[in-house]
């Protein structure tokens, strides 16, 4: 028990030191980014100061596994320079023991920063956002999405609209059907238009037709040069604000997605954005797991600069494999699961066998 302490207070002091190192660079680098056009636009220094405040927690969040990483090559490297890790086997401690500290509060770092994208990144990235984007632009937060061709779009009210072509600044549609339901999502009227146009705040429809269904299926079909209709929806309502990735929690993005499935959109890129969202924290134990035995093999052939190369170099490989995957996923070659998880497992996979034949010469040393 003492000597688990012992290995977690070492492996949590440099990771502090790393997390703090990794933090402070990235928000030095980004303020000389943007320092200029703080001043040119005459923020006052308070919005500056929380700006970067407020970054903290976004930055923390892509930071963690590199953390991890470093923390776990820099308490393994020093154990073994001290040689204490050689004095613990030779207590009857193995290397699983000695390490699983290190692997269990890398897992723990992974669910606070996944704990901490859920419940305060979204919030700190809003104000964030909202001092860099309206205080010192002038702008707005949102993102601003508008769908030239082929809309579908589902009301409120239950009616689905579906257009070929919108023009946003002269506010007409091209092609344009809409489906009228009742409470049991019955289709109980169509009316089909070959352009409407905003006048006077009602949408004016040109040569149409009007369809009523009823149990039996079509009972009248009407046919129409210009006419008006009374429906809720407006040329807002085609125009998407959406809010930034990093504004958004899980729970968020799931919401999205299943309002975009419910109105036919692709939904493919955000499924795997949303399982990234989900992974990436636990990148922090993949990098734990393959750092403890390349820098138990590392130590033994060079100092720390040899073993932090090592790694570096294995943390590439994996984040290569990654950003191959994820790219692969939204391309809809791989499932948005496997894109995202897949590099994950198979690494983690990896870093076990190469942790249980640390000390073996045999490529398989379970089988006798």
């Amino acid at each position: 028990m003492i000597l688990k302490r012992y290995v977690l207070k070492t492996f949590l002091s440099f990771y502090l030191v790393s997390a703090t190192g990794f933090v402070g660079v990235f928000l030095i680098g980004d303020f000389f980014e943007r320092v200029d056009e703080f001043i040119s636009r005459g923020a006052p220094m308070t919005d500056m100061i929380l700006y970067y405040f407020y970054k903290i927690p976004f930055v923390t969040f892509y930071m963690a596994p590199q953390a991890v990483l470093l923390a776990t090559v820099m308490t393994i490297s020093s154990l073994a320079k001290t040689n204490e890790i050689i004095a613990m086997k030779a207590c009857g401690v193995s290397i699983t023991r000695i390490t699983l500290p290190v692997i269990a509060t890398s897992l723990v770092i992974a669910l606070l920063v996944l704990a901490s994208s859920e419940f305060i990144t979204p919030k700190t990235s809003q104000q964030m956002n909202h001092i860099f984007y309206v205080k010192v632009r002038g702008g707005q937060t949102s993102i601003i999405h508008i769908e030239k061709e082929k809309i579908w779009y589902k009301s409120k009210t239950g009616s689905i609209w579906n257009i070929g072509q919108f023009d946003s600044d002269k506010l007409t549609l091209s092609n344009v059907s809409i489906f009228l339901t009742s409470e049991n999502q019955f289709i109980t009227q169509r009316i089909d238009a070959d352009q409407a146009i905003w006048i006077d705040n009602q949408w004016q429809f040109m040569e149409g037709s009007i369809r009523s269904f009823g149990p039996k299926g079509l009972e009248t079909t009407e046919f129409f040069e210009k006419r008006s209709f009374i429906v809720p929806e407006i040329p807002a309502d085609f125009v998407i604000h959406k809010k930034r990735q990093e504004e958004m929690s899980v729970r968020n993005m799931y919401e999205e997605i299943k309002e975009d499935q419910s109105m036919g959109r692709d939904v493919v890129g955000k499924w795997v954005d949303f399982n990234y969202r989900l992974s990436y924290p636990f990148i922090a134990v993949v990098l734990s797991i393959i750092g403890i035995p390349l820098s138990l093999r590392s130590s033994r052939h060079g100092g720390l600069l040899f073993s932090v190369a090592i790694n570096l170099a294995s943390g590439v490989s994996f984040s290569f494999l990654y950003a191959m995957c994820l790219s692969l996923g939204r391309g809809g070659t791989f499932d948005p699961v496997l894109a995202t998880w897949g590099p994950i497992v198979l690494f983690i996979c990896m870093g076990f066998y190469l942790l249980l034949t640390i000390d073996s010469e045999k490529a398989l040393p379970f089988l006798k």
